[in-house]
């Protein structure tokens, strides 16, 4: 049976400058496996989604928190004064206060714990659930200085593989790689959200839609670890020394053009990053095949599995 969806202008909000989290879904949408319901053989999948999750500091993000709350709530008042909203029956909410927040310990343990036990990450911060239908992709888009406007800022359209006929795979392969560079778990992003109530013969909530993200860069990717501390010059010595006491290879000579540099695989030219950004394709000319192959072709991770307890019975 299909309930009822509302909205009103007071919902439609920005969240400010926020980390992006683990199991987000913006270059693909993703279906997430639900819960087995009863006289079901297997648990079924939503349909897919496109969706993001970002979490804000108690202490240091408060404003921003309390401009997300009372968006929240605009979208319940909405209902409740249509009688619509039950307040004597539990809502499900898309922002939630992660000190306070109830989560299934484990997939296989069903206990009930504190979400920042399960995860001390999140400790004094409150959580933002979003997402979108498939067929209703966020735009998502990257700050860039636009040349010559003396530093102005531009926001630039992330490359989508999917919308471009006639792509080869190495094209593909690197706007994937352009995507895993750029947005991560980890990086600082603004979101366009616009929160609705929802309201079903046995349940009710509120549902926050992902419309916009923006990629505003600078971020930390999560549960990494950087090449240095593994690798620093001391080791590098090392793996030389051995190099020359166990073999006869001799190390190609390059220029040093940083982390970030590309190889030209037809001249062998080393080259490092463009830092005047131009609003145009992040190097990826779409329509003709590449010269340059740049060093990471992983494909971009969309985050551990996430499910935020929302099925299909959930409008959207």
């Amino acid at each position: 049976m299909k309930g009822t969806i509302v909205m009103s202008k007071n919902t439609q909000v920005e969240t400010g400058v926020a980390v992006l989290e683990h199991g987000f879904a913006l270059l693909e949408p993703r279906a997430w496996a639900t819960k087995k319901k009863e006289g079901e053989e297997a648990a079924k999948a939503d349909a897919p989604k496109f969706s993001a999750g970002v979490d804000f500091d108690k202490k240091t993000q408060a404003d921003q928190i309390k401009k997300l709350l009372a968006a929240q709530e605009a979208a319940v008042e909405v209902l409740r004064e249509k009688g619509e909203w039950d307040d004597d029956l539990p809502g499900k909410f898309p922002l939630y206060d992660a000190d306070t927040k109830k989560v299934q310990a484990s997939a296989t343990d069903k206990r009930k714990v504190i979400l920042s036990e399960k995860k001390p990450q999140l400790a004094g911060r409150y959580v933002l659930s979003t997402k979108s239908k498939e067929d209703k992709r966020p735009d998502v888009r990257y700050l860039a200085l636009k040349r010559g406007a003396n530093g102005a800022m531009i926001p630039v359209a992330m490359p989508m593989p999917l919308l471009e006929p006639g792509m080869t795979d190495e094209q593909v392969n690197e706007v994937k790689a352009i995507w895993n560079k750029h947005v991560y778990p980890g990086q600082n992003v603004n979101l366009g959200v616009t929160f609705r109530a929802w309201t079903m013969p046995d349940s009710q909530g509120v549902q926050a839609r992902l419309d916009s993200v923006t990629i505003v860069g600078g971020g930390k990717r999560l549960d990494t670890v950087p090449f240095e501390s593994h690798f620093g010059e001391e080791k590098l010595d090392e793996m030389m020394e051995w190099l020359n006491a166990n073999t006869n290879f001799q190390l190609p000579t390059v220029e040093d053009g940083g982390a970030d540099a590309t190889v030209d695989m037809q001249t062998g030219e080393v080259s490092g990053p463009d830092d005047t950004a131009a609003p145009v394709e992040f190097g990826v000319q779409l329509g003709e095949p590449s010269k340059k192959t740049h060093r990471r072709k992983t494909e971009p991770k969309q985050g551990d599995e996430f499910s935020d307890g929302f099925g299909d019975d959930m409008p959207l």
